[in-house]
């Protein structure tokens, strides 16, 4: 019997955020005088120059659109932070982007969740469209359901109960799903993100010190999932004694591998080894598949952060990996775009002159003496980079192929 081949289209992909959780440029460098103990950054200086537009970076993002198997194209996006309202007003014009067919969230970080009441802007008398499929883990639905109990209920709103309309799934490690009915699939891959700082539960959520408010009697979100209402936490209640010291537990994050195309990893310390089978290449016809065109990998800066890649972890993974390409998201402002399009050419095997390389490069060319491997191709990301990303391994983008 004839089987159909799987589903398997070339992907748009655009960046809507490429920085850090506090965004670029830093507030405290461009209000820093000049002949101070911390003078202004050139990465954060940089913006308000032309030239510098790519070193404003919002919270890490992207936006990708994809052939169903139906033949309908799909706006699938990957986390709304605190700024993806800024992001969307920007780009989606820009893109001739509109009607959103899924958002998946990595974790339950504000520059991950915190624009989803942003959405309201879709879903809000029908603006745009009725409803928004979100797709999260068991522990981030848990977390948006006690930061923001009217996201899963609308019967938690208050004020004018004006709030977004959502359709929730749940993902699970390794585990693959399917957009639904587009054919188009992610697997989700559990990384390290840092650490928990404390073992002590999170305090309930509360909506008001005196008491709790009477719900608004409309429709729920998600009927089965709604949760009873939230009740006055020992947030009010005098500290308890502290707790002998506890070892750190680490904070878990989700990446996605996006078909056999593309691997999405934007906040990342360290990937377990039970994640690394997710990675692997399938063999198809006694043959390993084409490489994944495009890794979009986590780095912070030169020096690795507790909770993020660094240049070396960063360079060491994308060798790992073996994608076509790498792009670097979620920077600080250490070290600017044009530095490290620099540092990516070294990663590439391209020799620079020691003369001319500025305190940052040499930095980080310093650190990857240190993690020495063979020749790949690597690069910053941008906020707005649009790529193509093709089955069979191949990658163009709006910027490096000009």
């Amino acid at each position: 019997m004839a089987t159909n081949p799987p589903h398997n289209p070339d992907i748009e992909l655009i960046f809507l955020g490429t920085g850090t959780s506090g965004s670029l440029p830093n507030v405290s460098c461009l209000t820093a005088p000049e002949d101070g103990d911390k003078p202004p950054c050139h990465t954060c200086l940089s913006t308000l120059r032309p030239e510098g537009k790519k070193n404003i970076r919002r919270n890490t993002s992207a936006v990708m659109r994809i052939d169903g198997k139906d033949g309908r194209k799909r706006t699938i996006v990957i986390d709304v932070g605190k700024n993806f309202h800024a992001a969307a007003i920007e780009w989606f014009p820009k893109y001739g982007l509109r009607h959103i067919d899924a958002v998946l969230i990595t974790h339950a970080h504000a520059d991950a969740m915190n624009g989803l009441d942003d959405l309201r802007g879709w879903t809000l008398r029908g603006a745009i469209q009725r409803y928004i499929d979100v797709y999260a883990s068991q522990a981030t639905y848990d977390e948006v359901e006690r930061a923001f109990p009217y996201m899963v209920s609308k019967k938690f709103a208050s004020g004018g109960g004006d709030v977004p309309e959502f359709k929730w799934h749940i993902y699970d490690d390794k585990v693959p799903f399917e957009i639904e009915g587009s054919g188009i699939e992610f697997t989700p891959l559990i990384v390290e993100h840092g650490q928990y700082f404390s073992s002590e539960p999170v305090p309930a959520s509360s909506p008001t010190p005196v008491g709790l408010m009477t719900p608004i009697p409309s429709g729920a979100n998600t009927p089965n999932l709604a949760s009873p209402a939230p009740q006055i936490s020992s947030l009010f209640l005098p500290p308890a004694a502290p707790a002998a010291p506890a070892k750190k537990e680490p904070y878990m994050c989700f990446g996605f591998k996006i078909q056999e195309s593309i691997v999405y990893l934007s906040d990342v310390s360290r990937i377990p080894e039970s994640s690394w089978e997710v990675l692997e290449r399938p063999i198809v016809d006694g043959k390993p598949a084409p490489p994944f065109g495009a890794v979009i990998l986590d780095c912070l800066r030169p020096v690795a952060h507790i909770s993020h890649f660094g240049i070396g972890e960063a360079a060491d993974h994308a060798r790992k990996i073996g994608g076509t390409r790498t792009y670097l998201i979620g920077f600080g402002h250490e070290i600017s775009h044009e530095e490290y399009v620099r540092i990516g050419e070294v990663v590439g095997g391209k020799e620079l002159d020691e003369e001319s390389l500025s305190p940052g490069e040499r930095k980080c060319i310093d650190i990857l003496k240190e993690h020495p491997g063979k020749d790949v191709w690597l690069r910053p990301s941008h906020d707005g980079l649009r790529l193509l990303v093709r089955p069979d391994g191949t990658v163009e983008d709006s910027t490096y192929d000009t």
